[in-house]
């Protein structure tokens, strides 16, 4: 009976040592394989975080795109409002240039005879002045007098 307690005494310390050798080989295997998932994680991660930033800095320039044609829409508008304006206000002074003219050349007339009465006559529709008959003519060869118009 001491040879079969004997038995399986070393029975169960080979049964412990294989045991205890089995545990430590699967200890090994896993931190192993943990260490590679945790590579696997990280690079994964780092992959990501590199999509990420290269979308984030696509999404930056296209913005960016966005707002600098929106802003060389807004700066166009406003140069070409400014030259319109800027040639209106030309041609308004132009134009009240002109009309200060025009007014002082219609004073001068009217001094000079912008009273008188002009119409069409006969029937060629020529053109004709009312004259004050009452006046006296003027001229020396008396075939065409002079007559001072009427309402002057």
């Amino acid at each position: 009976m001491s040879k079969i307690l004997s038995l399986a005494q070393d029975f169960e310390k080979k049964s412990k040592q294989q045991a205890h050798d089995t545990e430590q080989r699967l200890k090994s295997e896993f931190e192993r394989h943990e260490t590679f998932i945790e590579q696997a994680l990280r690079s994964s991660e780092q992959k990501i975080k590199g999509d990420i930033r290269a979308q984030n800095q696509r999404m930056s320039a296209l913005v960016l795109k966005s707002w600098l044609w929106i802003v060389l829409s807004v700066v166009l508008v406003l140069v070409a409002c400014s030259s319109v304006i800027w040639w209106q206000g030309i041609i308004i002074a132009q134009n009240q240039i002109e009309i200060s003219n025009q007014q002082s050349t219609l004073k001068e007339l009217e001094a000079k005879g912008g009273k008188i009465q002009m119409s069409t006559c006969g029937d060629q529709n020529q053109l004709c002045i009312k004259i004050d008959l009452e006046a006296s003519s003027y001229g020396a060869d008396g075939v065409y007098p002079w007559k001072i118009p009427d309402g002057y």
